[in-house]
Parts: C-alpha cells; structure tokens; sequence
C-alpha cells in the first residue's frame, strides 16, 4: 500500500497534507503558545519539502523523465496544501482562543479590532480564506523548486547506475 501511494501524487499529497495537518492540530493543543521561529519553521516544513523532492525524484528514476518529476512534485504540493490547509481551519476553530495568545498572531489580533467587526472567528476564517490562493500558489512555486532538485537527482542517479550497468 506504501508503494501505491508514493507513486500517485495526489494521494501522497493527501495523506502528507493529512500528517502535517494532524501533528499541526497536537503541537497547538500542547503547546499552544509556541513561536513560530525559523527554526521550528524548518523542523516543520523542512521534512514535507522533503517529501517532495522524493517523489520527484521517484518520479524521474521511474520514467526518465526530468518533467515527470517537476510535474509530480508540484502536484504532491498542490494537494499536501489543500489537505493541510482543511486542517489550518479546524486548527484555528478549535484553538482561537489560544492562537490570540501568540506573539505572531498579534498583527491578527489588532486588524481585527481596526475592522470593526465583532465576530472573531469569522474576522480570522475570511482572512485565511483570503490568504489561501497566495499560499497555494507558494506552496507549488516551492514544489517546483523541490521537483527541479528531486528530479535533477533522479537524472543523475539514473545516469550512473544505467553507466554501472
């Protein structure tokens, strides 16, 4: 079953979305009020960027094809992001009161009161629905990014051990 997954994209973009999305909503539940430093940002991210870069690479080695890997990574992207986005939502309606706490919630916290609304939830919801396209297209730019590597990889690797051959 994990072979069938790592070789369709979409499904593997799923449940990597899923598995970011589910170890997102316990930090918050246990650790509420933890910073979101570059470094916890990198420990986070960095292994889901990872994720990326070997399916292209899987990819590339597979069919030898540097553009199957580009398009693979971008697709894992595309769809980790809007599993793992689903996931931000449930995060941010289940722990409202608590992110308010947060040193980098607080720019939120004051365009909330400057608005004039008087619902929060959905002052916080609307602006993440906002931001959703933007980071969708960020998510596959870095997707991109990660396949080229991915793929250049495969390329490589596929060279040699076809030369070895």
């Amino acid at each position: 079953m994990f072979q069938n997954v790592m070789d369709r994209p979409v499904a593997l973009g799923l449940v990597t979305g899923l598995v970011f999305g589910a170890v997102n909503l316990v930090v918050t539940w246990v650790a509420p009020l933890l910073d979101d430093s570059p470094r916890t940002l990198l420990a986070f991210y960095g292994p889901m960027f990872l994720i990326w870069a070997i399916a292209a690479f899987r990819a590339t080695r597979r069919t030898d094809r540097f553009v199957a890997g580009l398009t693979t990574a971008i697709i894992v992207a595309f769809a980790t992001f809007w599993a793992f986005d689903a996931l931000i939502f449930l995060r941010i309606n289940l722990f409202l009161n608590d992110l308010t706490g947060r040193a980098d919630w607080q720019n939120m916290v004051e365009r909330f009161h400057a608005s004039g609304s008087d619902n929060l939830r959905l002052f916080v919801t609307m602006d993440y629905i906002k931001g959703a396209p933007f980071k969708c297209l960020v998510s596959c730019g870095i997707g991109a990014l990660m396949g080229v590597v991915g793929a250049s990889l495969g390329k490589i690797t596929r060279r040699r051990s076809l030369a070895a051959a």
